[in-house]
């Protein structure tokens, strides 16, 4: 039976979760992808772990030994081709650097947040293979950032398209009424000695 070697960054880092879905698998060790860094995208709020290049960062894993089926049972899992793709990294290890196989989300999919759910399985993974929470919150807060500024910007986008829209910012003064004594109100006639005077002085 041909075996290889499979990068898990996110809720296959799950020891319950792995042996589950991939019985057979063996944990081959744990290590870091260099130069990427962890993301969160997909649904607004049920976005789901990826991988992102980027320089002088990198995203800490755990790499599977898997089978043919095991990989069949992840292709269905991560919805391969069309929600991941896969590619070969190098992965530094304890004193080895191997290359193995990883998914990756679909580039065009935006930043969002975990659910509590799915964020709680990474998290017991993370705790699982011995590895940083800390990169995973940096993660999830800096991926929340993004999701945050992009609705932002959208909103304003929103907000400007329908300015033009509109007339409203034509200004249009109030229609006043010309002043009309009251009843009670009496003219004054000018040839009156009051007329001019401020009134009486005592």
């Amino acid at each position: 039976m041909n075996k290889r070697l499979y990068v898990a960054y996110g809720s296959n880092l799950n020891i319950r979760q792995m042996k589950y879905r991939c019985p057979d698998a063996k944990l081959y060790g744990t290590g870091v992808i260099e130069d990427y860094a962890l993301q969160f995208k997909g649904q607004p709020h049920g976005a789901f772990a990826t991988i992102a290049p980027k320089e002088g960062a990198f995203v800490p894993v755990a790499v599977w030994e898997i089978s043919k089926q095991n990989e069949q049972a992840l292709d269905r899992y991560e919805g391969y081709p069309s929600h991941y793709f896969k590619q070969n990294v190098s992965v530094q290890l304890d004193g080895e650097e191997v290359d193995a196989m990883v998914y990756i989300m679909n580039l065009k999919m935006n930043f969002g947040l975990p659910s509590p759910y799915y964020y709680g399985t990474v998290y017991e993974g993370y705790n699982d293979c011995g590895l940083d929470t800390d990169v995973l919150d940096k993660a999830v807060m800096e991926s929340a950032g993004q999701f945050y500024a992009a609705h932002r910007q959208q909103e304003l986008q929103q907000t400007l398209f329908d300015m033009e829209d509109k007339d409203d910012f034509v200004y249009e003064p109030e229609d006043y009424d010309e002043y009309e004594p009251d009843e009670d109100e009496q003219a004054m006639d000018e040839s009156d000695p009051f007329y001019f005077s401020e009134g009486m002085h005592l």
